[in-house]
């Protein structure tokens, strides 16, 4: 019966203990030989703590009968403190989803609220800025600048004489008085002159500067 008698690792060691002393109290056993008998039906959970001991593996059946009281406690209480904590990990975990799953319920329960309480005014400006959007915008039209040229111009339409050295002397332009061209590009002209014509204009109003 002895030779059959092993610790389940899910039991603790006091059934162990009465079980092995009721059969040992019938026996007439060395200390050394229960030593090792005892050794030999522990689970594995007690046996390698007991194999590393630094003093050594116990000789005497009372000594590794207590390290192996001392072992039995330390892991069982070593198991109950991480099955503690997987406890409170899982609950919290759950407590975090639960809280999870209402914030978006919520959320989405006060969507069709904050929607229905739109005011037409709202909803018809928002209607409005959608059309204008997407109506077409008109094209500026360029704003042409009109000069006025009566004082420069006598009667015929041609510049003065004072007028036209002026335009010689500062290199502008024979008909509106502007820097950034000459008279045959000039384009408030009214009338088209002829190449021929724009030269002998200049040439008149060279003559006249030199006078």
């Amino acid at each position: 019966m002895l030779d059959n008698l092993h610790m389940k690792p899910s039991n603790k060691i006091s059934i162990y203990n009465v079980d092995f002393i009721c059969y040992v109290s019938q026996l007439d056993w060395g200390n050394s030989v229960l030593c090792h008998r005892y050794y030999q039906g522990l689970p594995n959970q007690i046996q390698y703590p007991i194999f590393i001991w630094e003093q050594g593996k116990p000789t005497s059946f009372q000594d590794i009968y207590a390290l192996a009281m001392i072992i039995n406690h330390c892991y069982w209480e070593q198991d109950c403190k991480y099955h503690h904590a997987k406890q409170v990990e899982k609950e919290a975990l759950e407590s975090h989803f639960q809280k999870q799953g209402k914030a978006s319920t919520s959320s989405t329960a006060m969507a069709p609220q904050n929607k229905a309480k739109t005011s037409p005014a709202a909803s018809s400006a928002k209607n409005s800025s959608s059309k204008s959007s997407l109506s077409p915008t008109p094209k500026k039209q360029p704003n042409t600048l009109q000069v006025d040229l009566s004082s420069k111009l006598v009667s015929n339409g041609k510049l003065t004489i004072d007028e036209c050295k002026k335009c010689l002397k500062n290199n502008l332009c024979l008909y509106c008085s502007a820097g950034d061209h000459k008279l045959d590009s000039c384009l408030k002209k009214q009338t088209t002159i002829s190449p021929k014509g724009c030269s002998a204009s200049e040439t008149a109003s060279k003559k006249l500067l030199e006078k």
